[in-house]
């Protein structure tokens, strides 16, 4: 389901993803530690073409991430399986442009205003889409312009959120989730963002929500809850912000998973690089 709903994968990526992971987990009685995949590889490399070898090391890898990222492993023993420019490779991130066409939108029905605040939450926070499926009522400290999340081992963090997120974050709150709350078969409790039918929303819809509004926008570039997530990033980088305050507002454990953002803004280096070089 993550690859081919979540990531869009097609359905011959998604087979042959299985067939690498089912190869790999076939003899293990427990999930394979880094020793027993690069022994598995470089078996795989003895019988198998370059190319095949590289997709396995791949789904490997992106198997891996995901449990990391669910919590279901503690550490991801595949980092740097694909080398260090494989492993930096991050999706593109959104102009400020794109992000106006996909933001500045009148929502038309309460369930829009729904999705107006979870768009606005995602690039204003950073959140990862799980952090934010798991948002509480609580969890919005508007007096303090904070939003607290839940990251990576349960690790809370307060996260500064913008005005205008938190003016559709409030408008949602008060007028649309009450409705919708209504309408639950089972009481959701204080889960912040419900269905249509007054269910707790999943991973799954928040990715619908984020990909319909792209191509609503006339957006030709990919565009996922994660996109958006870099591109809050990316932009503050670019705008000067200093990286311990990024990874702190991203939850990253490491600063050097938030260095990747040092690289990301080439055109702007450029740029200066031409108007104030005098040789530029």
């Amino acid at each position: 389901m993550h690859l081919g709903v979540e990531l869009q994968v097609s359905r011959h990526t998604v087979a042959a993803y299985r067939n690498d992971l089912t190869r790999l987990c076939a003899d293990a009685a427990r999930l394979p530690d880094r020793a027993a995949i690069d022994e598995h590889l470089s078996r795989l490399a003895t019988t198998h073409a370059p190319a095949s070898v590289a997709r396995a090391a791949a789904a490997i890898r992106g198997f891996y991430r995901f449990l990391h990222a669910e919590g279901a492993v503690t550490e991801d023993v595949t980092e740097g399986l694909l080398g260090a420019r494989l492993e930096q490779k991050l999706p593109k991130a959104l102009s400020r442009s794109a992000v106006a066409k996909l933001l500045d939108h009148e929502p038309q029905d309460e369930l829009g205003v729904r999705d107006q605040a979870i768009l606005h939450v995602l690039y204003a926070t950073g959140c990862r889409v799980t952090e934010v499926v798991t948002l509480r009522t609580t969890s919005v400290v508007a007096e303090h312009r904070l939003l607290r999340a839940f990251g990576k081992g349960n690790k809370e963090r307060l996260v500064p959120i913008a005005d205008a997120a938190l003016a559709w974050l409030e408008r949602y709150r008060t007028e649309v989730r009450p409705l919708l709350r209504q309408r639950a078969k089972r009481d959701p409790e204080d889960v912040l963002f419900l269905s249509r039918t007054g269910r707790p929303l999943d991973r799954v819809r928040v990715f619908q929500v984020v990909r319909q509004r792209a191509a609503s926008a006339g957006l030709t570039i990919a565009c996922s809850p994660h996109a958006l997530r870099h591109s809050f990033a990316t932009h503050l980088v670019a705008g000067g912000a200093d990286l311990r305050s990024v990874q702190e507002m991203l939850g990253h454990a490491s600063l050097q998973t938030t260095q990747v953002y040092t690289h990301v803004d080439h055109e702007r280096l450029r740029a200066v690089h031409q108007r104030l070089h005098p040789r530029g």
